[in-house]
């Protein structure tokens, strides 16, 4: 007897101490069996974890249990074992261990759970593990929620390996809560959680399930009688169940449309913390200014982004956090703070590399236009942002309006030729002086969107600077670029108007743009183009459109 209550005591101390050297080690990996990383009571006393818990298992009275299973192609494997030895309704030692599965994860396992194919790589298989630990509790009773499937996932197995199974007393704390709350619309682990006043997220991985499970089971038996929940209380209950479903759903659907495998970025994954998740695709407002970089990796890519927290710099919401991406080190754009009420403290301090995708939508396609998704973690209940007041820019001084030009009769060229457009001109301002004419770099497929306008036909485009290059856009599709030039200041940071004729020879489109000419060609440049002229005469004698119906752009240019 005395025998039993040191090593009661001993136990009790282990367990004290695990919970302690958890708290600071949590994402540390603990001391293998079988050669994978373990998650036991105390794996420093000189025994290895599972030899540690079986022989608490000889004392303890019942035990709580949670795995974490796949589907394949033999039937259930077991991915994740948790368990927690429990004496006198006091737990003493807890256990956790990945399983290898010798197969394939799918997409929603690791979406929903967070293990990925790379974790369980190392693992111990189930006939290193699943034996042994059925072995160490048939004795116990169990305890779980819905246990009956953990039983017969772990059964199944067993069986599989032609091991002994385990037919124990079992104690579900599902039918326990669907009793205790007999009008809640769920009965799950998440729920159950919720009701019973623990604010905490299920996890979805073992050991941490089952120490919500073991709570859950020691807040049921504590009640004296059922509960039934008001209309309100019952029915913010279901639209969070509603809510829990949906997610799940959504993990589904993502699995099918990745086609049961989790994504591979195709670029170099940067240096720093990686927080890989696809839960939640968030758009990425300034993206369209760096288009260069997202089509050389083409739809549907998936890339290694890293991720910052910042301030949003301009615009109505300056001064606000938010979350900065960059791409191969290019600033490719933040998401808006309507995201970031819903996202913010997902990306540690230090920032993190996470995933990105470029959207594959038909309209996307059509608009020759590249868009970057954010994948982050599930949302959650949008909160109040901080906000810091940015340093204003030295006030500068509104240059006074020049006077407006008096055109007389006789100041005209006798004779002028008409450049018709065959687009409306953007309402921006126009790019000025122009200088010379110059090719651009064309997208792919520039054959197609420029199919219904004719040879030399000419149309208003606007350009724009990005990183390193002029981003050439016809009614917001991106045409193509052209090389930064030497001098910017004519550009500006906003987009600008400029002339273009499109050119089609053999079958090839290609389209000429006027810019502004280079330092040395400023002042002494001759207007030798007609469409450059045109810019200058339909800003010189507000020339508009000449019809409604067609929408053409009419300006006079003379004869030189």
């Amino acid at each position: 007897m005395t025998l039993v209550i040191v090593i009661a005591m001993v136990a009790g101390i282990a367990y004290a101490i695990s919970k302690e050297s958890k708290k600071k080690n949590e994402n540390q990996p603990f001391a293998p069996m079988g050669g994978g990383p373990s998650q036991g009571a105390n794996a420093g006393g000189g025994l290895d974890p599972f030899t540690e818990f079986s022989m608490n298992a000889s004392i303890a009275d019942a035990v709580v249990i949670d795995t974490e299973t796949i589907n394949s192609s033999s039937g259930t494997r077991v991915i994740d074992i948790g368990a927690i030895l429990v004496r006198n309704g006091t737990p003493i030692c807890e256990w956790e261990q990945l399983v290898s599965p010798e197969c394939d994860i799918p997409a929603s396992a690791t979406l929903l759970t967070g293990i990925t194919g790379d974790s369980l790589s190392s693992q111990p298989t189930a006939e290193q593990v699943i034996p042994k630990f059925l072995a160490s509790i048939s004795n116990l009773t169990v305890i779980g929620h819905n246990v009956s499937y953990d039983i017969s996932a772990l059964n199944k197995e067993a069986s599989r390996l032609g091991a002994a199974t385990i037919s124990a007393t079992c104690i579900d704390t599902m039918a326990l809560a669907t009793e205790k709350f007999p009008n809640a619309p769920s009965a799950s682990l998440q729920e159950t959680m919720r009701l019973l006043g623990l604010q905490a997220t299920e996890e979805h991985r073992a050991l941490s399930d089952a120490r919500w499970t073991f709570e859950c089971w020691r807040r049921l038996t504590s009640m004296r009688k059922p509960v039934t929940l008001s209309p309100g209380r019952r029915e913010e209950s279901r639209r969070r169940a509603l809510r829990d479903r949906r997610r799940k759903d959504s993990i589904f659907m993502k699995s099918v449309y990745l086609g049961g495998q989790m994504p591979t970025a195709v670029n170099a994954r940067p240096e720093g913390t990686v927080v890989e998740t696809i839960e939640c695709g968030v758009e990425i407002s300034g993206d369209e200014n760096h288009q260069w970089i997202l089509r050389k990796y083409g739809y549907d890519a998936w890339v290694w982004v890293y991720v910052v927290e910042d301030l949003i710099r301009k615009g109505k919401y300056a001064g606000y956090p938010t979350y900065w991406v960059f791409l191969d080190g290019e600033e490719i754009g933040h998401i808006t703070k309507y995201q970031m009420e819903r996202h913010c403290s997902q990306v540690p301090p230090e920032g993190a590399v996470m995933l990105a995708h470029v959207r594959n939508r038909k309209a996307d396609k059509e608009r020759h236009v590249w868009q970057l998704r954010l994948q982050m973690p599930e949302e959650h209940d949008p909160v109040e942002l901080p906000h810091q007041d940015m340093p204003k820019p030295p006030h500068a001084k509104t240059p006074r309006e020049p006077e407006p030009i008096k055109v007389r009769s006789q100041g005209r060229p006798s004779s002028a030729r008409r450049i018709t457009f065959s687009n409306p001109k953007p309402h921006k301002k126009v790019l000025a002086p122009i200088g010379r004419t110059v090719p651009i770099a064309p997208v792919d497929g520039l054959n197609s969107i420029l199919a219904q306008f004719e040879d030399q036909s000419h149309i208003w485009v606007t350009v724009r600077i990005s990183s390193d290059a002029l981003a050439v856009r016809l009614s917001g599709t991106v045409l193509g670029t052209v090389g930064l030039p030497a001098d910017i200041t004519p550009y500006g940071d906003e987009a600008k108007v400029t002339s273009a004729t499109i050119i089609k020879k053999d079958g090839r489109t290609s389209v000429m743009i006027d810019i502004p000419a280079t330092p040395p060609d400023l002042a002494p440049a001759k207007m030798e183009d007609d469409v450059a002229a045109a810019i200058r005469d339909h800003e010189r004698y507000g020339l508009a459109a000449n019809t409604d119906e067609n929408r053409d752009v009419e300006a006079e240019t003379p004869d030189r």
